[in-house]
């Protein structure tokens, strides 16, 4: 309590909570009109962020500053909520945290029944957006990848049939659903998925 919750973010996330912050509260122009600043009361907007783990004397002992510091990644979930007071109506923001998990139990475990994911990148390569469905799979947060190449996420023995993929891809629109391929994912181990490829 008394503590910026801006503290707890990881410095990596830090730009990413506050512009996601700055444009639910700051007014929008549509069609030449300035709207008001908070989203509705009913809308939810989410984010990924790296919180920190709370270092406790209960939990560390008096050696708190002697441990590492660990953050585990959440999607967040923002509203607004108005909330009547005895000095008028206040507006709060309500951040629900939800702690990701990995989709793995065991190392090299096969899963059986993914969840489908939608990763896509522009011509040169770079992600233009990746599922939150993919988090438990990849292990990335949609931040982590943004300005980075999916195509030096692909293992290199897979090159080339990627390669063709691609030259379908940019012949007829789509292609069949890929064989398994390797992407790497952020623990630095390899992953195989099958795509279905549109252009």
């Amino acid at each position: 309590i008394g503590r910026s919750f801006m503290n707890f973010i990881h410095p990596k996330d830090c730009n990413t909570f506050a512009s996601h912050i700055l444009g639910l509260i700051s007014p929008k122009i549509v069609n030449d009109m300035k709207t008001k600043g908070f989203c509705q009361s009913n809308s939810v907007t989410t984010i990924f962020c790296r919180i920190r783990k709370y270092r406790g004397l209960s939990t560390c002992g008096f050696g708190v500053k002697d441990h590492d510091v660990t953050y585990i990644p959440f999607l967040l979930k923002f509203s607004f909520k108005n909330i009547n007071e005895d000095e008028g109506t206040a507006i709060y923001l309500v951040v629900h945290a939800t702690q990701c998990c990995s989709a793995y139990k065991t190392p090299c475990e096969a899963i059986s029944k993914a969840i489908p994911f939608v990763i896509r990148h522009i011509a040169n390569g770079n992600f233009e957006y990746l599922d939150p469905e993919s988090v438990p799979y990849l292990g990335y947060l949609p931040q982590d990848v943004n300005d980075r190449c999916a195509l030096h996420l692909y293992h290199p023995e897979d090159m080339s049939y990627l390669r063709e993929t691609y030259e379908i891809i940019l012949k007829e629109g789509s292609a069949p659903r890929s064989r398994p391929y390797r992407m790497l994912a952020q623990n630095g181990d390899y992953i195989r998925l099958e795509t279905e490829w549109s252009s």
